[in-house]
């Protein structure tokens, strides 16, 4: 009889366990607090008014990867976006521009993010943008994931 107990304990304490796993760490997400994205497109992606200017909604972007990747490594010169690719107009794999082809032309040079990304993490914000956000209405459990905690933020999702 005892026996049986202490399985049933066990047996309780592993499902238990497994309905409580933390978590999985999402890297996408990281990269995207990492370079601040929600300083303009907002913790939700639906873009507003920023110390920049009006973001767009990553949610309603109708961009391919190939042209995310180009944007977030690239930015948009002569508007608020900036780059993050460190080598970014270094040389011409920004649109076919150096820094050089903005000399003289303040209003339109590309603008630095306050933190560079690398490759690895660029995909990891597009595939992000691709998996989490575009297409996607904002969710309580998207809320829970990105602050990792309930928070008033989620409150009425």
């Amino acid at each position: 009889m005892k026996i049986y107990n202490v399985l049933k304990i066990l047996l309780v304490l592993m499902i238990s366990s497994a309905n409580s796993q933390p978590p999985k760490f999402d890297y996408g997400l990281s990269a995207y607090k990492k370079g601040n994205c929600m300083g303009c497109h907002k913790w939700h992606g639906d873009g507003g008014p920023g110390y920049g200017g009006a973001a767009l909604s990553l949610r309603e972007t109708g961009l391919d990867r190939e042209q995310l990747t180009k944007i977030i490594a690239c930015g948009r010169p002569g508007t608020n976006m900036p780059f993050f690719d460190k080598k970014a107009y270094i040389d011409d794999r920004c649109f076919g521009m150096k820094f050089s082809d903005f000399e003289g032309d303040d209003k339109n040079r590309p603008l630095v993010a306050k933190s560079y990304l690398n490759k690895r993490q660029i995909e990891a914000v597009v595939n992000f943008i691709i998996n989490d956000l575009q297409g996607q209405k904002v969710s309580k459990d998207y809320c829970l994931k990105f602050f990792g905690k309930p928070t008033k933020s989620c409150d009425g999702l």
